[in-house]
């Protein structure tokens, strides 16, 4: 596959449509773009959450809430995400300290290095290598022992399942691109940046994990398809390759990595009817944050009264009930 994609450094704004490699942060940053611009993540906190929700997180906004620190979990299916798509990526962000690895300088030891400028003999070994170690670490996240043990299991049964693969499978220059384009109708700049544009048949590829909530695995990984609206981001990947490279683009596949033993491997393919209501869903967004954009106003999920009813399934459970005589009638 012979796609253009132009690099792009920290600092330097995309003016026209197109694939670029890029880092996260300048992906993410408002500075990007000549205008405001959304990724999939924030429509999807428009369309499926409220305005609200997407506003208060939106990085344009000053105003809005502060950044969380990732918690394990969310560190855990990004360094095995980047594990996965390759050493490199994982290098870029991630570093974890090796069982081998000599103890630290005490602060003792650090203090007399300080003022001699040079390592006692007992502190060599540790002190220059932390030196360098903590080089290597700035801007990375530190992943615990445990936690590099769990990625490098979900790797290998990824690695172990064909199907997964195969969705997954792709030229390394063809992984993480960000496509960029601008929106015909609200205006406002798209961003996607797929995890991979596979070689072998898929159009898109996208690695998950999740942590089920039942024994069903299958239906876990459903259910956490859903939740967290991974067709819309996939939806969104198809409208970026249609604007971008001029192309049509409609088999996309998830691969979903449980976050536990015993670090199950679901490949998915997004069926092509759940990817055009996806799109009516990004649809939808894109005008509830143009919306907002241009009124100030950012309704949350609490605008309008909401009616509670009982499920039909125990509706029709109290009516049996009732009619044997177990419920009173009132």
């Amino acid at each position: 596959m012979s796609l253009l994609i132009t690099d792009i450094p920290d600092g330097q704004q995309v003016t026209e449509p197109g694939a670029y490699r890029m880092s996260m942060n300048w992906y993410h940053s408002q500075e990007v773009c000549p205008g405001p611009s959304v990724s999939s993540t924030g429509i999807r906190k428009a369309a499926l959450e409220s305005p609200h929700a997407f506003w208060k997180t939106f990085y344009g906004n000053p105003n809005r809430y502060p950044k969380k620190e990732d918690s394990d979990s969310l560190i855990l299916g990004k360094a095995a995400h980047s594990l996965v798509l390759g050493d490199e990526v994982f290098d870029e962000h991630f570093i974890y300290v090796p069982k081998d690895a000599p103890k630290r300088p005490t602060k003792t030891q650090i203090a007399n290095f300080e003022r001699d400028g040079k390592w006692s003999d007992a502190a060599l070994e540790g002190g220059e290598y932390w030196t360098e170690f903590e080089k290597k670490a700035a801007g990375r996240l530190m992943l615990k022992e445990e936690q590099v043990q769990k990625i490098f299991w979900m790797a290998e049964n990824l690695n172990a399942n064909p199907l997964a693969v195969e969705i997954l499978k792709s030229d390394p220059k063809l992984i993480e691109v960000s496509m960029i384009w601008q929106d015909d109708i609200t205006g406002l700049w798209l961003k996607s940046r797929v995890d991979c544009i596979p070689t072998n048949g898929y159009d898109f590829g996208d690695l998950k994990t999740f942590a089920p909530k039942s024994k069903n695995l299958r239906l876990s990984a459903i259910r956490a398809i859903t939740d967290h609206g991974y067709p819309l981001q996939m939806a969104l990947g198809l409208m970026g390759s249609e604007h971008v490279f001029g192309m049509s683009a409609q088999k996309c596949g998830l691969v979903m990595c449980q976050t536990a033993e015993p670090y199950d491997v679901i490949p998915a393919i997004v069926e092509a009817d759940t990817l055009y209501w996806a799109r009516v869903l990004i649809r939808d967004g894109l005008n509830k944050i143009k919306h907002g954009m241009d009124t100030g106003d950012w309704p949350g999920a609490g605008a309008e009264l909401l009616t509670y009813e009982y499920p039909p399934s125990m509706t029709e459970r109290l009516s049996d009930m009732q009619a044997n005589g177990e419920l009173p009638s009132v």
